[in-house]
């Protein structure tokens, strides 16, 4: 398009009486055409009432309300199309008389450019579905308008995907789920992508929990066939979380927040399944919060401890080691278990900072024992994600190493196995550093997870931690005296050492025997006890000789 100005010039009569050539090319009339004209042929139908209401009041008051002032308006082309234009008008008199001057240029281009950054900002370009901004806006009328349920959904396993297959193959796999999810939505659904493997489906004018339902399962049947990308049968599965509007929420922000909610929980349940927002939620994310500023407070305050549980050969009963066991004293509650505060720890921002202080403590409790007369026994440390995800571990754990003069195979570092799936990539580099230094990589609660097989050759591993609840009935369940050998048989050919946690009784230390587990942790051997109590207990009985049982 040109971006020559058209000059135009019209008299009281609104008749045009100068037409110059860039008008020309804009609006397709020669101006021989165009002079003697009303100013009416490039305005279109619909204003034209307003046009000349506006030019007769601009005539009588002898002021122009728009003059001097650059507005957008439609113009009409001689073909009859529309011409997005820049107007600027100005009016004066000559000999007694008003007149009045347009000066006009085409703005298609600029237009053409707003609309792309509108359909952007309303548009995930990868998909090529509305993205978050486009739900919030079709979610606040919807509300407005009736009932409507908003579904959150958020892929399980992608991120397996993207870490063995490049994140190429990712994007194309979420290009597919969308095609998928927006056939089960049907036309009454409004399918978005929220962003990495989140999606939601508004259903306005609805809150039926059994259409919902429905809706649900068939969102969970077109996810069930493989995706043939890369050469491969990609299997992909999806937890949902439902909020319903309005018993739910009121405004947009609290569904969406609800929603979430109901998310986090169907994930909790072990994901592939669909999980109703109740109150109930919305408590435990409050206790959540406060439990995570709780936590942040205790960091700063010191507030936690390092216990330690022995760890001893089979059969003989020696001691070999202790896991670190972490502990919160506090001011209020007194000692408390992991249990009640770890996993909001592990999302905590002090997570990697607490993390790094166990390694440091840990390897400071080692270096003490040996001092006092415990002799050279291994520690073993659980890792938190975060660490995992930092590029931080390598220098963390060699500088604490050598800080407490310990050697590299006194430290065991534990990983649970779906810590590993979230983060391979970033954790296999430090592990493998610090595995060729010496440093102990066990597998905890080995069996609980989801790790494949092939896992235990792709990581540095020494050695398999066996679940205890493959130990609690070891002796009466032949099920699980089956799992545990073909672990036990398993990990000896590959080259690991096996540990059973959970043991209490004698009759499941004699049937780890009987299977070749090398170790035992567990109450039979000693509870968590403070460091001081791990001296004078095994200084007293020697680690070269058996730990009593409890």
């Amino acid at each position: 398009m040109s971006s020559a100005t058209a000059a135009i010039c019209a008299g009281p009569d609104n008749l045009i009486v100068s037409w110059n050539s860039a008008a020309e090319i804009l609006f397709g009339y020669a101006a021989d055409q165009a002079i003697g004209m009303p100013l009416s042929i490039i305005v279109p139908e619909r204003h034209r009432a307003a046009h000349r209401a506006g030019l007769a009041r601009a005539v009588k008051t002898g002021r122009a309300r728009l003059a001097g002032q650059a507005v957008e308006m439609l113009a009409l082309h001689a073909d009859g199309h529309e011409i997005p234009v820049d107007l600027s008008l100005s009016m004066w008199s000559e000999a007694g008389r008003p007149m009045f001057g347009a000066l006009l240029r085409d703005v298609s281009d600029r237009r053409r450019a707003q609309r792309r950054l509108e359909h952007l900002a309303h548009c995930d370009t990868l998909t090529s579905l509305p993205n978050r901004n486009a739900l919030q806006v079709r979610l606040t009328d919807a509300m407005a308008a009736g009932p409507c349920a908003l579904l959150l959904l958020d892929l399980d396993g992608f991120k397996d995907v993207n870490d063995s297959l490049g994140h190429s193959v990712g994007d194309t796999l979420l290009a597919a789920v969308a095609g998928r999810l927006n056939d089960a939505a049907g036309e009454a659904g409004f399918v978005a992508r929220l962003g990495g493997d989140e999606f939601a489906i508004l259903l306005a004018g609805c809150a039926d929990p059994a259409l919902i339902d429905r809706l649900a399962d068939r969102v969970f049947a077109s996810l069930q066939s493989p995706f043939e990308l890369a050469g491969q049968s990609i299997f992909i599965g999806t937890s949902i979380g439902i909020a319903l509007s309005p018993n739910d929420a009121t405004s947009a922000e609290q569904l969406l927040s609800n929603a979430d909610l109901a998310l986090y929980n169907a994930k909790g349940d072990g994901g592939g399944t669909r999980t109703f927002f109740v109150r109930a939620m919305q408590n435990r994310s409050e206790q959540r919060l406060r439990l995570g500023v709780e936590l942040r407070a205790a960091w700063a305050k010191g507030e936690f401890e390092l216990w330690y549980q022995p760890q001893v050969s089979l059969p003989a009963r020696n001691l070999t080691g202790v896991e670190a066991l972490l502990r919160w004293r506090h001011p209020v509650h007194g000692l408390m278990q992991p249990r009640a505060f770890l996993d909001i720890l592990e999302r905590s921002t002090v997570a990697e900072c607490v993390g790094d202080w166990i390694i440091q403590e840990a390897c400071s409790a080692a270096a003490e024992w040996r001092r006092g007369g415990l002799g050279k026994f291994r520690v073993g440390v659980n890792l938190f994600p975060a660490q995992l995800r930092s590029d931080r571990l390598f220098q963390v754990v060699s500088a604490a190493l050598a800080h407490h003069g310990l050697d590299p195979d006194q430290l065991e570092l534990e990983i649970t196995e779906n810590t590993v799936l979230r983060h391979s990539k970033q954790s296999t580099r430090a592990l493998r550093k610090l595995n060729a230094r010496g440093v102990g990589v066990a597998f905890d609660d080995f069996g609980t997870g989801f790790a494949s097989l092939g896992l235990l050759q792709k990581y540095p591993l020494t050695r398999l931690k066996i679940d205890r609840s493959f130990v609690v009935k070891i002796d009466r369940r032949t099920g699980d005296a089956a799992i545990v050998g073909a672990v036990v048989g398993m990990a000896r050919r590959l080259g690991l050492t096996v540990i059973a946690e959970g043991v209490e009784t004698s009759g499941q230390e004699e049937a780890l025997i009987a299977l070749g587990c090398n170790e035992a942790q567990g109450y039979r051997y000693g509870r968590p006890m403070s460091p001081a109590d791990v001296t004078r207990r095994h200084l007293r009985i020697g680690t070269s000789q058996a730990v009593s049982t409890l």
